[in-house]
């Protein structure tokens, strides 16, 4: 009860719970003492986080532990195992023969091969499952030499894409990329024409708004009507041209018409002087031509 906080004395459920992180608590400083094997540990703050933490290591410590114990009668049990078998191996005998009879090279092939039956995980050595063995294991070797030199010249050109970028970030922080002085003015300005035309915008509605009734109280147009009106257009032009030759005749007269008609006598009057004048001149070359003949 001494260790308990003044809460804990009047709620069982804080004390029960003060009393389970107490137990934690002991259950992690028995295991770092046992770890360093009797020695305190290093101080360290205590909190909810690092008994989390310290037990989660603990238990995974313990697990880890179990394993270790159950491999190693796992490994004693069958090495006692073969020990026995050996022992009881009626070719025992043969086998030793064997070994005695063996040349240096005899030994050291045989190594050779228990070494290399174990290295490929060949428990029943045989000389073509060995040699299989080999080249499918070369063929791997080059195939992942060939993988090693793509990923080299892969590495250089991204290295060399590394390098451009590099080249275009100093170009972008350049000046030749850098806003210009009157941005803000700029923007500022853009702004306030933004805003004008926000302000504007409820007036134009209205205004749209007036045209559509407009235009919706009106007729509509049909293509005939179009047809009929530019029928009626080049009749009207053609109308016009014929009023302009009319106009073109009466090119050079003064604009009032008061002197136009006087000029229009003054050029009758001279048009009947011209017409008495070859008359005249007409008669002449008769008579010449009449004397002639007498």
């Amino acid at each position: 009860m001494a260790d308990l906080s003044p809460a804990a004395i009047f709620s069982p459920s804080v004390a029960k719970k003060q009393r389970a992180i107490a137990k934690d608590w002991s259950y992690v400083d028995d295991w770092l003492v046992a770890k360093f094997k009797g020695k305190l540990p290093l101080s360290f703050e205590r909190n909810g986080d690092t008994l989390k933490a310290l037990l989660a290591l603990a238990s995974f410590n313990e697990s880890a532990d179990e394993e270790d114990a159950l491999m190693l009668r796992v490994e004693s049990k069958a090495l006692e195992n073969l020990q026995k078998e050996a022992a009881n191996d009626r070719n025992r005998d043969l086998i030793e023969l064997l070994d005695r009879s063996l040349t240096r090279d005899g030994k050291s092939s045989l190594d050779a091969i228990s070494n290399l039956s174990v290295a490929i995980n060949r428990p029943l050595p045989r000389i073509e499952a060995l040699g299989q063995k080999i080249i499918d294991l070369q063929v791997e070797n080059d195939i992942l030499d060939q993988t090693s030199d793509r990923i080299k010249i892969l590495e250089t050109h991204l290295n060399t894409e590394l390098e451009n970028i590099d080249i275009l970030r100093e170009d972008l922080h350049s000046p030749s990329y850098q806003p210009k002085a009157d941005l803000v003015d700029s923007v500022i300005n853009h702004q306030l024409k933004i805003k004008e035309i926000i302000s504007s915008l409820p007036e134009r509605q209205d205004r749209l708004a007036l045209l559509s009734t407009t235009y919706a109280n009106q007729p509509k147009i049909t293509i005939q009507d179009v047809n009929l009106a530019e029928n009626k257009l080049k009749e009207l032009s053609n109308v016009v041209r014929e009023l302009e030759k009319q106009v073109l005749s009466f090119h050079g007269l003064p604009k009032d018409t008061n002197l136009a008609r006087l000029e229009l006598e003054n050029k009758k009057a001279e048009l009947f002087s011209l017409i008495k004048t070859r008359d005249e001149m007409f008669e002449g070359l008769v008579e010449k031509k009449g004397r002639k003949g007498i």
